[in-house]
C-alpha cells in the first residue's frame, strides 16, 4: 500500500486498477456538526479494501470559511473576497445559502484565495486521472428521503446510463431485501430521531417553529419531509398537519408515515440527481469513455452497517462490469 499526505486530501494506492473511490466531505466539521459526510470515508476506505486501487479522502471542512468544499463550483475571485465578511458573521440566511449552492469557499485576499483554488484543481486533477470513479457521500436519516437508504446519482445518465443502473439495483435490492427487512425498525428510529434534532436546531436558531416564518431553505427541506409523508401517512395525520402545522403534529405525521412504510431499499436519483456536484461536472464532464457514479448512503448505513454499505457498492459496481 502507498500513501501520501497532499495539502487538503489523503491518497492511498493498494495495486494498480483504472478506478478511484473519492470522498469529497469526510474532512472535520467545523462550527457545526452536520458540515461534514459523517463516516463516508469508513465506507469508502471498506469498499477500496474490498476493490482495491486508489483512495481518496478530502481533509479539508468543507465550511466556506474554514476551507473547501470540493462538490461546488470555482467562485470568481471578487465574489469570494466580497463574501468574506458576510460569512465570518456565521449567519445561515438567504444569500449564504444560496452561495453555498454554487460555490465551494470564500477567501480574506488573493493569496488565500490561490491557496484553496490549488487545493480544489489537485483534489480533482488526481480523480480524473482515472476512467470509474465512486464519488461517496452521506444522506440525513430524513423522511423526504425513505424509503431509500442508499441513492446512486448517475448525474443525468452522463456517468452512466440511468436504465442501466436501474436494472442493476433491482436485483440488489432482491439480494439484500431480508437485510432491508432486518433493519427497518432500526432505520426508522434513526428518521424519527433526526427528526427530533432538525426540530430541535430549528427552534435553537430561530427562536420559533412556524412553516410561514422560515428562512427559505429551511421551509425547502420541510416542504420535502412533507412529501414523504404524503406519500405514506394516513389520511387524516396529513389532513391535521396541514390544518395545524405544530412541531407535535409534525414529528406525530412522520411516526404515521414511517409506520405505514414499506421497508427501505436502495435507489436511484430518488433525492438527488447530481444537480448539485458543481466541482464533479466542472472536472469530469465531458469526458468520454469514463464512468462516474456519485452514493449517497445513509448516516444509518454509515455508522452502523458501513461493511454492508461497502459491499452494496461493490457488488453493484461489478454488477455494471467493473
Amino acid at each position: 500500500m502507498d500513501f501520501e499526505v497532499r495539502k487538503g486530501f489523503l491518497i492511498y494506492k493498494d495495486k494498480e486498477k483504472n478506478h478511484v473511490i473519492a470522498c469529497p466531505h469526510s474532512g472535520p466539521a467545523l462550527d457545526h456538526p452536520t458540515t461534514r459526510d459523517d463516516n463516508s470515508e469508513t465506507v469508502g476506505s471498506l469498499c477500496w479494501r474490498e476493490l482495491k486501487g486508489t483512495l481518496i479522502i478530502s481533509s479539508m471542512p468543507r465550511k466556506r470559511i474554514f476551507g473547501v468544499d470540493f462538490n461546488r463550483d470555482i467562485p470568481p475571485l471578487k465574489l469570494a473576497l466580497d463574501s468574506y465578511k458576510i460569512f465570518l458573521e456565521n449567519k445561515l440566511n438567504e444569500f449564504t445559502f444560496e452561495y453555498m449552492q454554487k460555490y465551494a469557499w470564500v477567501c480574506k485576499d488573493e493569496n488565500d484565495y490561490e491557496q484553496r483554488l490549488k487545493i480544489y484543481q489537485n483534489f480533482w486533477g488526481e480523480i480524473e486521472k482515472y476512467d470509474k470513479i465512486i464519488l461517496i457521500h452521506r444522506s440525513f436519516n430524513r423522511m423526504k428521503s425513505y424509503p431509500s437508504i442508499m441513492d446512486f446519482i448517475t448525474f443525468k445518465s452522463k456517468g452512466i446510463k440511468k436504465s442501466k443502473i436501474i436494472n442493476v439495483v433491482k436485483d440488489i435490492n432482491k439480494k439484500y431485501a431480508s437485510f432491508f427487512s432486518r433493519i427497518e425498525q432500526g432505520y426508522k428510529k434513526m428518521i424519527l430521531f433526526e427528526s427530533q434534532r432538525f426540530v430541535a436546531d430549528i427552534i435553537e436558531n430561530e427562536g420559533e417553529f412556524k412553516l410561514s416564518k422560515f428562512k427559505p431553505h429551511i421551509k425547502s427541506s420541510i416542504l420535502k419531509d412533507i412529501t414523504g409523508i404524503n406519500r405514506y401517512a394516513s389520511k387524516y395525520i396529513i389532513k391535521r398537519l396541514n390544518e395545524n402545522f405544530t412541531i407535535n403534529n409534525y414529528l406525530e405525521a412522520i411516526k404515521n408515515a414511517l409506520d405505514n412504510a414499506p421497508p427501505p431499499r436502495v435507489t436511484v436519483e430518488h433525492v438527488f440527481d447530481g444537480s448539485l456536484a458543481l466541482g464533479p461536472k466542472r472536472k469530469l464532464f465531458p469526458k468520454k469513455g469514463k464512468t462516474i457514479i456519485e452514493v449517497e448512503s445513509s448516516y444509518f448505513m454509515n455508522l452502523w452497517y458501513p461493511k454492508t454499505a461497502a459491499l452494496i457498492i461493490k457488488d453493484i459496481y461489478y454488477k455494471l462490469g467493473k
